[in-house]
């Protein structure tokens, strides 16, 4: 896909002076690009064929060298920038790594792109290492990444989650920790700071610059410390690796309410997070920050206001939970509840009956009746323009189970529009041509962990992923957004259906321009299911569509402090073509226990070749718009703030 290197500018020099005969010592111009990057390519226009009827992805998983690798989260980075994704993987345990025994039972595992193939390079990576020395192994189950240090390259947050369960006394040492890049994906612990000061059941982390000084700071979720939730934690990066904590004074981390019940029913309480995102949901350019909230609670949407205070603006809006209250129809906790207490006047005859053993259940009216107890089981918060009109939209993905009923919130796509500078959600209702699934049986969970946004038959409009792992007959889902703008469950004749599905990410393997997948296992909950595969294994599927399709790829460069964080986390991406405006904007991960994709974002572009325009909105303090023009399709282009040339990128270009 990729243009023949043009003929070196020397030669033609030395050719044109052999011709005249001339003395002189010609003058080589520099040209207009750097080392590793293409001079721009002829066009290479592509047709929009129409989809096949199935067929679309093609599972390759031994045939790039991963077979038989297990792992429950997956991190895509490309590593060490010769511009292929390099795989991280993260398992879960209370426990460290087992050094010793090595591969599958290691906790993190390290996997480098070479040509396509992945060759392990976990012992290299130093992420074995621990503050007890080198080779010791570590405890770590989350990994998102950013450049925290402004050096060009990636480097990771790996957090830790510590609760009670964690006995192990080694890995009860173990802290959530910044490992610093070397650029070759050799990673060495940052001093200690701020971050991994304190032992915490560490649920999410997401790297952005929510002063915008240039310098990447961190927003980390926690899980439940006792009632409630650890709290919300907020990093600001001092540029060097380490962070200062700044939790309290700009908003985020609540005072504690453990143990005041109205304080959780008033919604003020500390949130147990199942995962946190950051995108900008009001389009101010500065980052917001998004809580997904477990047990039913209500999710927390923070606005940035620029100058490093955070307002909670979720709270009695669809952002928070649906508007599903009715627990007396199909809650059988409740219609326990109503069979004990008979002389319970809001108790119809109905409710007196229950589906479930009564033996043990949970019920306390006037708590588990309230609003504050009737919202969802939020993982994960993926953010994105759903249907290509400015703003960022969500999709919430929730556990949700037959015996607690319809006022238990459900996956859904929310729709943004932004009025008086404030985002405005609206929750569209899953039916046949948005998120809904066909329950296969009466007792029936879904158990939707992890969700995403992407393009993967590269027509313009984003298509969503759905992991919903560990309950049985539950698979990971797959549903294309149609020219309307409704979607399509392709999950079966896509050819990715992928059981008890689980991490993953969206990364383009094979540097074809279209998204392959990359799917984690979970084995939990796998206890007589013949349905579970021995491991939870990694699998790769290949897109076979989307690179039948017009596409163009952006990879960012900031200026660093001063300007935009040299990772552009946080810049926004319009792709203007065909009259279609797409925007995106670059993650350093989200959601449930850390999803990261590719930082170099790809449009797919369907049967329009021409670009008219691409315009990024950095993530500086000024908030600096740069307009391309000229862009040829099919290609990836590398965009460097203040510099207005476009190079066009080949693999391992540096």
């Amino acid at each position: 896909m990729y243009a023949r290197r043009a003929l070196p500018l020397t030669l033609v020099a030395l050719a044109v002076a052999c011709t005249t005969q001339s003395t002189e010592v010609p003058t080589t111009p520099k040209p207009d690009v750097t080392p590793g990057d293409e001079a721009p390519p002829p066009a290479a226009c592509k047709g929009s064929s129409a989809l096949p009827a199935s067929g679309h992805f093609t599972e390759i998983t031994a045939e790039v060298g991963l077979a038989d690798v297990t792992g429950v989260r997956v991190a895509a980075v490309d590593l060490d920038g010769d511009g292929r994704v390099d795989l991280v993987l993260h398992g879960y345990g209370p426990v460290r790594d087992d050094v010793a025994k090595g591969g599958n039972a290691l906790m993190k595992r390290v996997f480098m792109n070479r040509g396509g193939k992945f060759v392990e390079t976990t012992k290299e990576s130093g992420l074995l290492d621990s503050r007890d020395g080198p080779g010791t192994g570590r405890m770590g189950h989350i990994s998102v990444f950013g450049d925290v240090d402004n050096d060009g390259d990636l480097d990771m947050f790996e957090g830790t989650y510590i609760d009670a369960n964690t006995k192990d006394p080694a890995a009860r040492t173990d802290r959530s920790e910044i490992w610093l890049n070397d650029g070759k994906g050799h990673f060495t612990m940052a001093p200690q700071s701020d971050v991994g000061a304190k032992a915490l059941p560490t649920s999410g982390g997401s790297f952005a610059d929510y002063d915008r000084d240039g310098v990447l700071d961190l927003f980390v979720g926690t899980f439940y410390s006792g009632s409630e939730g650890a709290g919300n934690l907020l990093y600001r990066g001092n540029g060097d690796g380490t962070f200062s904590d700044v939790s309290t004074p700009s908003g985020v981390l609540r005072p504690g309410a453990k143990g005041n019940t109205q304080a959780f029913l008033d919604g003020k309480n500390r949130r147990p997070a199942y995962g946190i995102t950051t995108c900008d949901v009001n389009n101010d350019g500065a980052p917001d920050l998004l809580v997904s909230a477990y047990g039913r609670g209500l999710n927390e949407l923070w606005l940035n206001d620029g100058k490093g205070k955070f307002t909670e603006v979720g709270q009695g809006t669809p952002f928070a939970a649906d508007d599903q209250l009715d627990f007396k129809s199909s809650n059988e906790f409740y219609h326990c509840w109503c069979a004990e207490a008979v002389n319970a006047p809001s108790c119809a005859p109905e409710h007196r009956e229950s589906r479930i053993s009564c033996d043990n259940y949970a019920w306390n009216p006037g708590y588990d009746d309230q609003p504050a107890r009737l919202g969802g089981n939020t993982f994960t918060t993926a953010c994105g323009d759903i249907d290509n009109d400015g703003d960022m939209d969500v999709i919430h993905s929730e556990i949700r189970h037959w015996h607690i009923g319809a006022s238990s919130d459900t996956s859904q796509i929310l729709k943004n529009e932004i009025k008086d500078g404030k985002p405005s959600f609206t929750r569209v209702a899953n039916g046949p041509e948005s998120l809904q699934r066909k329950q296969t049986r009466s007792d029936w969970n879904e158990g939707d962990m992890d969700v995403g946004m992407f393009d993967y038959d590269n027509d313009g409009r984003k298509d969503v992923w759905l992991s919903s792992s560990d309950y049985p007959d539950t698979w990971g889902s797959l549903f294309r957004q149609k020219d309307d703008g409704t979607f399509e469950n392709v999950t079966d004749v896509a050819g990715a259906k992928h059981y008890h599905a689980h991490g993953f990410a969206t990364v383009d393997i094979d540097g074809d321009g279209d998204l392959d997948l990359v799917v984690m296992t979970s084995g939990a909950r796998c206890g007589g299911d013949s349905k579970c595969p021995a491991v939870p294994t990694l699998k790769v599927y290949r897109n076979d569509v989307g690179a039948s399709r017009n596409f163009v790829r952006i990879k960012l460069e900031g200026k660093g402090a001063g300007g935009a964080n040299r990772a552009a986390i946080g810049a926004r991406v319009s792709v203007t073509s065909g009259g279609v405006t797409q925007v995106q904007e670059v993650s350093g991960g989200y959601g449930h226990f850390g999803l990261q994709h590719d930082t170099t974002l790809t449009f797919g572009l369907g049967a329009t070749c021409a670009i008219d325009k691409i315009e990024v909105r950095w993530p500086d303090a000024q908030g600096t718009v740069e307009t391309f023009s000229q862009v040829v399709s099919n290609y990836t282009v590398r965009l460097v703030q203040g510099d207005k040339r476009v190079r066009y990128v080949r693999p391992d270009a540096k």
